[in-house]
């Protein structure tokens, strides 16, 4: 066995358990052995000399050390302090790796121990255990289930500032740590893997902590589609799979969950102050959201293929499975190869007809110029297309006496992930200040000749202004090109979102207005969104609109006040009618950044 000298960290008595503490002691090790073979002997002793300081200092009370520490890293050139900084960042990022690693093995282990009676501590076992100890039927929690809707939302803010590289070696240590821990490995394979984990730590060592450039608005959009293609695509399934699960060990039934799991995203659509998320950058998002999730379902869709091997000649053929066939044969061409190898396996043929669409979309989705995109041939096919030919594939098995492949896992995460992130992967919210809206309405009205003095107006008679011309069934301006740049960036930004409802309704989320201070705010941003045909009074005074507008509340002063504020707007007569175009729905967003800046935390 190949000894290995580094950091001698030395974890045990430290409060951690004892895998940790093995985990720990051998990242420092093979840590050690990177920083002395790159940076020399010298800084290797510096790094060793002055963790071992800092760990007295804080274990034994012993200032003296702290001191001795501060003084020896005041001797220090700038150079030798960022290498320095970068054994100890690494450090902390493969400790951090170790930990979450740790959670994992405890809850594994919590998990081994459990039963129906006894559930895992904070499991969603647990949760719905309680329900029916506290007296709740399977019919309630059902229909609570079905009022559940949860939508996490991805922003753009660096809570994941890490490179991808960075990432992606991080990822490699964790997996390889879990190799790790395999009872069944022989010394050899031991070796090789520690060998492995130490290239990973030493490549850590030798890549750059940030970009060689600021991040793009484009950077950030690739961040965020990574974390929705890998952790966020894997991790949904293991959600729904626990709570059947759960609800099977507490009520004995298990029935098919509704989606209460979607996602948004501000990446690459949130505009308020941000000169770089323009319409276009938010077009193309949407763009790339669309041609990520469509390679996902489109690799899904091909193992499923490759499975789906039932013989005609052995299995009876549901007709409705042959007239979905029929049915495509009309619209997509199918190579007589290919037909004639699957003649007598019709699920197949189904699945290919499928593919065939999905890859006509995914094209469609990453061609990046228009002159591209005309030249392929589009088709109506819908994420809720796509679902109901799943469920038909589904339904077709189970009349055709094969039980055990309709409730095939490959086929149900097939189906949840196609309902839960569609062909969108998650709706887009668009973020702007009411500033901006002022500014745009201000400037509408003056080029329409009704008002040359909107700014100066107060809120009463902005508010009647505005229900004067939402009655008005005549837009203001029709060439918005003789705009000034800002308005026509929000006009722009109101003309994409009518685009995205045209292609893929999903795909749009909220239209969040920051800042949100009175109903003329509201208000301004209907207005807008009737200039660009996405909101309409017709004549017997119904409104019609698929726009969702959320109030950011973000001062103490707003908050404060958002009682009143929000009685006010739903007691104005039009906007009671938009809510009613809406579902008498409305989403509220509270602050938190600016608040604590204007109030304290």
């Amino acid at each position: 066995m190949k000894r290995r000298k580094g950091l001698d960290v030395q974890a045990e008595g430290t409060g951690i358990s004892a895998p940790l503490s093995q985990h720990v002691n051998l990242l420092g090790a093979l840590l050690g052995e990177a920083i002395r073979s790159q940076m020399g002997e010298e800084i290797f002793g510096r790094v060793e000399q002055l963790r071992t300081w800092c760990k007295s200092a804080y274990q034994e009370g012993k200032t003296a050390l702290r001191d001795r520490a501060f003084e020896e890293i005041r001797k220090l050139s700038t150079e030798e302090i960022l290498r320095l900084l970068r054994a100890y960042t690494a450090f902390f990022h493969l400790v951090n790796n170790a930990e979450k690693r740790e959670i994992i093995r405890i809850n594994r282990e919590r998990e081994r121990h459990s039963d129906s009676t006894h559930p895992r501590t904070e499991s969603i076992a647990e949760a719905v255990y309680r329900l029916k100890q506290d007296g709740f039927t399977y019919r309630q929690v059902l229909t609570f289930l079905e009022k559940l809707d949860i939508q996490p939302t991805l922003t753009a803010h660096p809570t994941e500032a890490r490179r991808r590289s960075i990432l992606y070696k991080q990822q490699s240590i964790a997996a390889l740590l879990a190799q790790l821990r395999g009872e069944d490995l022989s010394e050899d394979e031991r070796e090789e893997t520690l060998e492995q984990i130490y290239q990973q730590i030493y490549l850590l060592l030798a890549t750059d902590e940030v970009r060689s450039e600021r991040l793009r608005v484009s950077d950030e959009v690739q961040q965020g589609l990574h974390f929705f293609t890998t952790t966020i695509w894997e991790t949904i399934p293991r959600i729904y799979r626990d709570l059947q699960r759960a609800l099977s060990a507490s009520y004995g039934r298990s029935p098919e969950l509704p989606v209460f799991f979607r996602y948004r995203s501000w990446i690459g659509s949130d505009q308020d102050g941000n000169p770089f998320v323009t319409p276009d950058v938010t077009r193309d998002t949407f763009r790339q959201h669309r041609a990520a999730v469509l390679r996902r379902h489109v690799e899904a869709l091909q193992d499923l293929h490759r499975e789906m091997s039932i013989s005609a000649r052995l299995v009876e053929v549901p007709a409705a499975l042959r007239r979905t066939i029929e049915a495509d044969a009309q619209i997509i061409p199918m190579p007589d190869e290919i037909l004639n190898s699957y003649r007598y396996e019709p699920f197949r043929i189904k699945i290919r007809y499928m593919l065939a669409k999905l890859l006509r979309l995914q094209a469609e989705a990453e061609a990046v110029s228009e002159a591209e995109r005309k030249n392929l041939k589009s088709i109506d096919y819908t994420a809720a297309d796509f679902v109901a030919e799943l469920e038909l594939l589904r339904d077709c098995l189970l009349e055709s006496g094969l039980r055990d492949l309709a409730e095939n896992e490959r086929l149900g995460l097939l189906i949840l992930r196609a309902r839960t992130f569609g062909f969108h992967l998650a709706a887009s919210d668009i973020r702007q200040h009411s500033n901006m809206h002022a500014k745009a309405v201000a400037e509408l009205l003056q080029a329409a000749g009704v008002s040359a003095g909107y700014a100066d107006l107060d809120e009463a008679q902005r508010v009647k202004l505005l229900e004067k011309e939402l009655h008005n069934p005549r837009p203001l301006v029709r060439d918005w090109q003789r705009l000034s740049s800002d308005t026509r960036y929000i006009m722009g930004t109101f003309q994409l979102i009518r685009e995205i409802f045209h292609r893929d309704r999903p795909a749009f989320g909220s239209y969040v207005i920051s800042m949100t201070h009175d109903v003329s705010d509201m208000l301004e941003v209907l207005l807008l969104a009737k200039e660009s045909g996405l909101w309409r009074l017709d004549e017997a005074g119904q409104v019609h609109s698929e726009l969702d507008v959320v109030p950011l509340l973000e001062t103490i002063e707003d908050l404060s006040g958002a009682r009143a504020l929000l009685d006010a707007i739903f007691r104005h007569p039009l906007y009671r009618r938009h809510l009613k175009a809406r579902g008498r729905f409305q989403e509220i967003m509270l602050g938190y950044s600016d608040s604590n800046k204007d109030g304290g935390y």
